[in-house]
């Protein structure tokens, strides 16, 4: 926080305007928000590993099966200490956010704090996802090693096969890559929203305590049903008509102008865009068809308005 203030000091003391400070101290490349989560997932494996592998390996997990509680208290109330102990991590964030409401003049809190909530979500993502790994072996450094490969995982899936057009929704949509840049932005989407809230509950429901067996093809036929409902909803939440957006920023930055807006109005009937890209060009890669999703990206504050956008 230190340097970024001190680069709006900086800029001010040599005679440079000042504009969006709020934006320019936590997000962008330099900014608090993304350097706060370029390292952030090497911490959550180590602070999850132990939380159920511990009780494995020790044999307190006979203490807690021959208390009256259930297999899904038990979960629960070890994601429980997770949601809280999240909340204590981010607590420096929420310090510095009201100190910037003092030194900067019309502090825009509502992007600071929106940005603040996405980072809590995606890191109570990866608390379910490091619970669930710790919960299938009695091996903390497996478990470690198990959610950074997860999370590996679901930030490479959304290269995967995107050349064709349904599994390059679904992959898309499964990767976890970049999720909490819409929030950092100050921009709330359903989709987003939605997709931390199933994975969280995607990695819950497939746990088990451990207490009762069921037979390979129950618990696969079970976790089959569950992890396709999940995709189903999953791509449902991408369609451009179901898609509900709150842009929380002062200046609605990332909302289209009233101006904008009435001439998106005035399009008569369906719209698409097609985009070309000479061959023989160094950056002909962007208009390949795998680069379709970000493509697609670009315009997505015209198709908010224009949904039916192909």
């Amino acid at each position: 926080f230190g340097n970024a203030f001190d680069r709006q000091v900086q800029g001010q003391a040599l005679g440079y305007t000042l504009w969006d400070v709020t934006a320019s101290i936590f997000t962008g490349w330099m900014g608090i928000f993304p350097g706060f989560l370029r390292n952030l997932y090497l911490y959550i494996p180590l602070l999850t590993m132990g939380l159920m592998s511990r009780e494995y390996s020790s044999g307190s997990i006979k203490l807690l099966f021959s208390s009256p509680v259930t297999d899904s208290q038990i979960i629960f109330g070890k994601y429980l200490s997770v949601l809280i102990y999240n909340l204590v991590l981010i607590l420096p964030l929420l310090v510095v956010g009201v100190f910037c409401g003092i030194p900067i003049t019309n502090a825009d809190l509502g992007l600071l704090f929106t940005g603040i909530l996405g980072i809590y979500l995606l890191i109570c993502a990866y608390g379910a996802i490091g619970l669930f790994m710790s919960s299938i072996t009695s091996y903390q450094v497996v478990a470690a090693m198990g959610t950074l490969a997860v999370l590996a995982a679901l930030n490479y899936v959304g290269e995967v096969g995107q050349d064709y057009a349904f599994v390059r929704d679904v992959t898309y949509w499964l990767s976890i890559s970049g999720r909490a840049d819409e929030f950092i932005n100050g921009l709330i989407c359903s989709e987003d929203l939605l997709y931390f809230l199933l994975i969280i509950a995607l990695f819950l429901l497939k746990l088990r305590a451990g207490r009762r067996k069921e037979s390979r093809g129950k618990t696969w036929g079970t976790y089959g049903a569950v992890v396709l409902s999940a995709l189903l909803v999953g791509y449902i939440s991408t369609l451009p008509t179901l898609k509900l957006y709150h842009d929380s920023t002062a200046t609605k930055r990332n909302t289209l102008t009233k101006t904008s807006q009435d001439i998106m109005k005035q399009i008569d009937g369906g719209l698409k865009i097609t985009s070309y890209m000479n061959l023989l060009d160094d950056n002909y890669a962007i208009a390949l068809p795998s680069q379709l999703k970000s493509d697609y990206e670009r315009f997505e504050k015209y198709i908010r308005f224009k949904p039916d956008t192909k």
